[in-house]
């Protein structure tokens, strides 16, 4: 089960969204869930859980110091990949992405069940895409998505072809909007060419901008379980700064899933809730 987050505009807070609704949806169901950037290099989403200071997956060799048993990748004299993205990828045959592989090379957000993918350490190029080695994106892809419940993406508002082919192939499309623009319009007007169902997200939400969640029910008669809406958090973003959302979804929701107001916990739980519907992992 795969769902995929993503926006046509920049500044969506497409990575937030997809934090806070993962970590919603440990603390509120059963769930083993793994969150991988819809990108190569993209560290953002991690970003969310761990911070600016990403774990070490490289080290730099003199080139003296190659041997024959030495995979390298970037620039052929300056990285060795010891984890994450880059040694999945270096897997010859698809058996070799065991469960215990696969986990070994993520980061646990929450104990057993929920775990970040680290993304790749080399720079994007125009080209990265086409890598030989990227050409293996899509069996670990398939290994991670077979060992978790469900896989979140994150493709932010990304147009290169690869995200634009997770999103559209995605058993669950969110869409990400702010209520500024008219992308529910524009939807309706072009539809896309999307293999699953398609949710609607609000980030930042102000319930008295110019477009709200009921405005838009009414004028694009859209079904009250198809759009959902993450209220504006200054809490929250702050500790996405700090890379300390997964502990502050927690804290809001609390351990049993009960949220302790009635404002942003009521609206994350809601939303939270209609999108696992929507790909069938809850009732």
């Amino acid at each position: 089960m795969k769902i995929a987050f993503w926006s046509e505009q920049k500044g969506s807070g497409t990575s937030f969204n997809l934090a806070v609704t993962a970590c919603a949806a440990i603390c509120l169901h059963p769930l083993s869930i793994a969150v991988v950037s819809g990108g190569y290099h993209d560290g953002k989403l991690e970003q969310k859980f761990f911070g600016r200071n990403r774990r070490i997956v490289e080290r730099e060799m003199p080139t003296a110091e190659y041997s024959q048993d030495t995979m390298l990748v970037a620039e052929p004299s300056k990285y060795l990949v010891t984890s994450g993205l880059d040694c999945l990828l270096r897997k010859e045959r698809p058996e070799e992405l065991t469960e215990a592989v696969v986990k070994e090379n993520m980061r646990q957000v929450v104990k057993d069940r929920m775990y970040c993918l680290p993304t790749s350490v080399r720079q994007e190029y125009e080209w990265w895409h086409q890598d030989y080695q990227f050409r293996r994106m899509n069996r670990v892809m398939a290994a991670v998505e077979s060992y978790f419940d469900v896989v979140f993406v994150d493709c932010g508002s990304r147009q290169d072809d690869y995200a634009k082919k997770v999103f559209r192939e995605a058993d669950v499309c969110v869409l990400n909007m702010n209520q500024q623009t008219e992308v529910i319009g524009e939807f309706y007007r072009n539809p896309p060419d999307y293999k699953g169902k398609v949710f609607f997200l609000l980030g930042k939400y102000f319930a008295d901008a110019l477009y709200n969640r009921q405005d838009l029910q009414r004028i694009y008669r859209i079904e009250e379980e198809r759009l959902g809406a993450i209220p504006y958090n200054p809490q929250l973003h702050a500790a996405e700064q700090m890379g300390r959302i997964g502990g502050s979804v927690q804290q809001y929701l609390g351990r049993n899933g009960e949220g302790q107001g009635m404002g942003f916990e009521k609206e994350l739980v809601r939303t939270t809730n209609l999108i696992l519907k929507l790909a069938g992992l809850v009732s």
